[in-house]
């Protein structure tokens, strides 16, 4: 645990907890930070045994985090002010690294903060209570694929004509890329579909047998992008909302990986 490090950031402000700076976790300091619970509830039938299951989904994910404060006098109370000036309804990020895996969710402040002193010659006890609406954490940075890929132009035996040079490889434009999930769960993708130097005519994207398809024309230049993300699902073209999609597509196209 001598490497973790948790910087929660609000309002243009960063406080962060980590075994080299002021503020540092307790033993036990840390809940919510692995798997979150589970809400089921199971009704029973009315004439037989057993039951439904009514509800079946993963819970809110509720986080706490207890720290000291490794400083006192006016250090101590300026840290002091700072989380709580930090403490606001309108949210902030919590970027975690634990165990070598650096990943970060967005959090509400939820329930009492705490800030404990037996004396005044010990350090100062913070406990902070989160909740975080989107359950799961995310990778703190994107992950891109291009759809292309490098041609190799070098045959052996090479012949070289007098005068004429030779190209070792090209990109060249393909239609089918793959992209890591290196989460627990399936998750979306934000696709862009940029026509370049001419026409692109029902752009669209297929995972397996699923797909989605606009049923349109993008003018070079023009920039469509499709988004798979859950509670994210839209499709913009060049910036705007655009409701043309063939009526079959599947609602999305990207499975766990």
């Amino acid at each position: 645990m001598n490497t973790y490090r948790i910087v929660y950031k609000s309002g243009g402000k960063r406080l962060e907890i980590a075994p080299d700076g002021d503020c540092r976790l307790v033993e036990g300091g840390l809940h919510g930070f692995g798997c979150t619970g589970f809400d089921v509830k199971i009704q029973p039938y009315a004439s037989t045994n057993g039951g439904y299951v009514q509800t079946r989904r993963f819970a809110e994910r509720e986080l706490s985090v207890t720290f000291e404060i490794a400083a006192f006098g006016e250090k101590a109370r300026q840290i002091r002010r700072k989380i709580i000036s930090m403490l606001s309804p309108d949210g902030g990020e919590l970027d975690v690294t634990l165990d070598g895996v650096e990943r970060t969710i967005d959090v509400i402040p939820a329930d009492e903060q705490e800030f404990v002193q037996d004396t005044f010659s010990d350090c100062m006890e913070v406990t902070l209570h989160f909740a975080a609406p989107a359950v799961f954490f995310r990778d703190r940075t994107e992950k891109k694929v291009q759809f292309r890929d490098a041609a190799p132009m070098l045959t052996f035996p090479m012949n070289f004509m007098a005068g004429a040079g030779t190209v070792s490889g090209m990109y060249r434009t393909t239609d089918t890329a793959m992209a890591e999930n290196p989460g627990d769960t399936e998750c979306g993708i934000s696709a862009v579909i940029r026509a370049a130097g001419g026409e692109v005519v029902n752009p669209g994207l297929k995972c397996g047998d699923r797909f989605i398809r606009c049923p349109l024309t993008l003018g070079d230049g023009d920039e469509l992008v499709i988004d798979t993300g859950l509670r994210k699902k839209s499709i913009t073209l060049n910036g705007v909302r655009c409701f043309t999609f063939d009526r079959d597509s599947t609602s999305s196209v990207c499975p766990p990986v």
